[in-house]
This record gives C-alpha cells, structure tokens and sequence, in this order.
C-alpha cells in the first residue's frame, strides 16, 4: 500500500512541472482567416482582456486558406493542453465540415468548444427602388412566374446560401441562386437592382439601409432587432427554420481538461461585460449575446447546426472546394 503511494506520488510529482509549463506558456490563439477579416477583428477585440484574464501571453495567428479548414485543422490536431486556442465560427465549424469532400475535420466531436463570443443575424435586403415591399410579395412571385426570384449572396456555401436553399423549400416556387465573392460585391448589387434581393449577415450592410439604398423585410433574430425597427423575423413570417445567425467564438482541440475550459469560459465572460469591448464589437457588426452561453450550450450549437443543416446541403448538392 505504501508502495503505491509512493509511485502514485512520484508520478504526480513527476508530472506537475510539465503541467505548470504547459498552464504559463505563452497560448496560441489561431485565426483561419487572413487578418482583416470579421474573425480577425474578434480576437484583437478580445485579446488583450482573455490574456489578462488568464494571466498568459496570447499569440494571434492567421492561418487562411480553404474556407477556414486549414486553421481550424490545426486548433483540431493541437495538443488539449490549453496551449492552442482558435476562433471558431459558422463557415468553417458549421459548413465546411458539411460541404467539403473530403471532410477535413468534424466541426463538434473535434473541438472543445469554450464560449461564444458574438452573433451576426441576417437579414434579407431589397434594393432602395425595388417595387416590392414585403416578403409575401416575393414568394407570390416565385411561385407565378418561370424566372422566379433571384437571391445573391455572398457565396457558395457560405450560411445565406443555405438559407435561401432552406427558404426555397419552405417557401416554394422558383429561387435562383447568385453568389457573389463577399457582402461587398453582393450589396453593390442589390443597391443597383441587378438581383431581386440579397441574403446577408448584417455586418457591412447597416449604412446601406440607413442610406436607404437598400430596404431589410426580414432578419433572422428570434425576437424583434432593435437595430431593424420595424423588420419582421423570419419565426414572424412563419418560417422558423431560418432563425439562424452566423456566430462566432473560441474553440480548442477536443479532450480539453474541464478545468481550463471553466478558467477560459470564465474569463471570456468578464471580456464580454467589459463596456468598451461590447462597443467595439457592435461596430464591427458583432453583437454581444446578452446572456452568458456556457461552453455546453456553444458545444450543442455545433451539433444542432449539423443536424438542421445537413439535409440542406446534402439535398441542394452544395460543396466547398
């Protein structure tokens, strides 16, 4: 018996200077997008106070390409130590895992996911001189006429190009797809009637409504937008399905120890009450949540995301390169 708390000590002893190393290092936090980027502009709004928070130094690192699967594979193969950390959001935690063949990564069961940061809703937009005012009236006539609507987006795969596949089904009649290569190009044209409406996330789009070069008739929040006053939901309309946001937070390699996910959701949460950082978030387009998500509650947004969504991108054929 002693014996064995003797070994049991030892091994313990053994293995708490390579614990205490692997807890002070310097985390690395990696960002699948080149910088600029929504994803980008998260992780230096949140820096600053996470590395405080944890008493760590955080590296950010861009490492882009293939629609975010090369930086989320690498937070995924990270050892689950604490070291690597990562920004996780839609395209490549929710779609790419769904759309890309092969399947690089599986977007729930290979991350730890710690905390949710932000939310960017949707919204559809019409162009500031459309003659149509309300969605009803679109889906009158997709169903009447051969062409149908035409919806831009910002591209194939991207979270409005489900949403429009999901609304064509819900909705019925003819729904065209026209994707663009970014929100940019996609509003521009909107703004210049080149498609009938355009499905979008919010951020980038808000001066064009203001400007009123372009109209919203819906979004996708659960309840009424306060920065859409006026805008009935999607849930309001009688299609729930397209209650969706493209959310973004942080994420880390599956079979993190409990305890360091709890002390990383713990100091993201005082991060998100900071005022300033809530400021800065809301002008790059990404709202604050409201509430405390806890790491389960981000861990089932994952896993939900894929059984809703699944079925729409296995039915519609869309794939990632």
């Amino acid at each position: 018996m002693q014996r064995r708390s003797l070994l049991a000590l030892t091994s313990a002893c053994l293995a708490a200077p390579h614990l205490a190393r692997a807890q002070a290092g310097t985390i690395r936090m990696i960002v699948p997008f080149a910088p600029g980027g929504a994803s980008d502009t998260t992780a230096r709004i949140i820096q600053p106070g996470l590395a405080a928070g944890l008493g760590r130094t955080i590296v950010i690192e861009n490492r882009a390409g293939a629609s975010g699967s090369i930086g989320s594979r690498l937070i995924a193969q990270a050892p689950s130590d604490g070291s690597v950390i990562g920004i996780s959001n839609t395209s490549p935690h929710g779609i790419v895992p769904l759309a890309m063949v092969p399947k690089p990564y599986d977007g729930d069961t290979d991350f730890t996911h710690i905390a949710m940061v932000a939310d960017t809703p949707t919204a559809m937009l019409l162009p500031g001189n459309s003659r149509y005012t309300s969605f009803a009236e679109l889906v009158a006539l997709a169903r009447s006429t051969p062409q149908g609507v035409s919806y831009g987006s910002s591209g194939v795969g991207g979270m409005q190009h489900l949403q429009g596949e999901m609304m064509a089904r819900l909705a019925g009649g003819t729904w065209v797809h026209v994707p663009y290569r970014g929100t940019g190009p996609g509003l521009q044209a909107t703004i210049t009637g080149e498609v009938d409406c355009f499905l979008t996330p919010l951020a980038g789009t808000t001066g064009a409504i203001e400007a009123r070069q372009v109209k919203a008739i819906a979004v996708s929040t659960p309840e009424p937008f306060a920065a859409l006053p006026g805008v009935p939901t999607y849930r309001a309309l009688g299609l729930p399905d397209l209650t969706v946001s493209s959310w973004t937070g942080i994420s880390g390699p599956r079979g993190m120890p409990p305890a360091i996910v709890a002390e990383m959701h713990a100091a993201m949460q005082r991060v998100l009450a900071d005022p300033d950082t809530e400021r800065r978030l809301i002008a790059a387009g990404l709202y604050p949540l409201g509430r405390t998500v806890s790491s389960a509650e981000y861990q089932q947004i994952h896993t939900d995301f894929a059984r809703i969504w699944g079925p729409v991108v296995r039915e519609a054929r869309i794939s990632i390169d």
